[in-house]
């Protein structure tokens, strides 16, 4: 059913909102980031959690401390979204008519840490959001060695007219943190976004993300110190830089890669945790002050030390950029599991063993 959980809340509707999606795989997730964002960013604006295929008893947890819950139906019919879960495609349900009875929205994924205040983020006119990869990485061109066949020729159709219409070197956008004001939300908004992802999915790599992508071309700002606000840059000065986990600064901490913060071999494990433990004693009637936030000579003061950081050698940008490989290696170990996986179990046990192990260790 789609539809508001707690209705009555409507009467005490806030200013601003602050959003994150989870299926019932990512419950936990949810807890910790609304917990970060109670304790840390002194949030008193309303909270929501568009719940995508959640079941009802996870969702009075959420219900009882006041948090709005937005139940999604799939906006598409389908298993996959480029690379994502159909669940991301819930995301769009910010930008339909009911949206608008705030006026400024913040969207975060259930992959981050928040550690002060989001007020600066409720003043954006217009959508803001980080700088990504070019935007020719967000579609896939179909393989020439298959284009025999009607649908691989049409999906080769499709990409060139998206490469013909769209500069493929313009900088893209991370969707797992946007800050907007709700003028932008028109009628039709949302029915543009499920034709758009109906339209190009079959060249689709990067989800819901390359449909906000191709849907805001070039009409969105940045945001305001953009490493502050959606620092997913962790990993690589942590394996690249001689940058230890506690000297990482940032409003919004995004672990979009490797070393998840709920897996216990995260140096950030411990403090999400704590967010997490925390999660039971949030009480919306009475909302803590925001922890101190970082000062605009703190930022300038930090990201210079950053530039100047001593490169950890050789070895370890070898380890950094291999990790990615080992990973897609998994990812497709992982998809085709039942040739692969009983093949080298039979005739490379040693091997089999040693990947699954490996799995362990760059496990999402």
């Amino acid at each position: 059913m789609e539809g508001w959980y707690n209705m009555e809340h409507d009467e005490r509707m806030k200013k601003n909102l602050l959003v994150t999606l989870a299926d019932k795989n990512y419950i936990e997730q949810a807890k910790q980031l609304f917990s970060s964002v109670y304790w840390n960013a002194g949030w008193k604006g309303d909270y929501m959690l568009l719940a995508h295929n959640v079941p009802e008893n996870k969702l009075k947890w959420f219900g009882d401390k006041g948090i709005l819950i937005k139940k999604c139906k799939p906006v598409f019919r389908g298993k996959r979204l480029g690379c994502w879960p159909i669940t991301v495609s819930s995301k769009f349900y910010l930008f339909t008519q009911e949206f608008k009875k705030w006026k400024n929205i913040i969207y975060l994924d259930g992959d981050i840490i928040v550690r002060g205040s989001l007020d600066n983020l409720t003043k954006i006119k217009g959508l803001a959001v980080r700088n990504c990869d070019i935007f020719g990485k967000y579609f896939k061109k179909p393989e020439s060695i298959m284009l025999d066949s009607r649908s691989a020729r049409k999906n080769m159709e499709l990409f060139n007219e998206l490469k013909k219409n769209y500069d493929f070197e313009w900088r893209g956008f991370s969707s797992g943190v946007m800050a907007f004001s709700t003028d932008i939300i028109k009628r039709d908004t949302f029915s543009k976004l499920r034709k758009s992802l109906k339209l190009y999915n079959k060249v689709n790599i990067y989800g819901e993300q390359t449909i906000f992508n191709l849907f805001f071309y070039k009409k969105r700002e940045l945001l305001p110190l953009g490493f502050v606000y959606n620092y997913w840059d962790i990993n690589y000065f942590m394996y690249s830089c001689n940058i230890k986990p506690e000297k990482i600064k940032g409003t919004i901490l995004h672990f979009n890669s490797i070393g998840r913060p709920w897996l216990p071999q995260s140096p950030f494990y411990n403090e999400w945790k704590t967010n997490l433990n925390k999660a039971g004693l949030i009480n919306l009637k009475n909302i803590p002050p925001a922890r101190e936030n970082l000062t605009e000579e703190d930022i300038a003061k930090y990201f210079l030390g950053l530039k100047k950081a001593p490169i950890a050698g050789f070895f370890k940008k070898i380890v950094w950029k291999t990790s990615f490989f080992i990973r897609e290696i998994l990812k497709f170990i992982d998809k085709n599991i039942g040739l692969i996986g009983i093949f080298l179990k039979k005739h490379h046990p040693r091997l089999y063993f040693r990947l699954k192990n490996l799995k362990k260790v760059f496990k999402k």
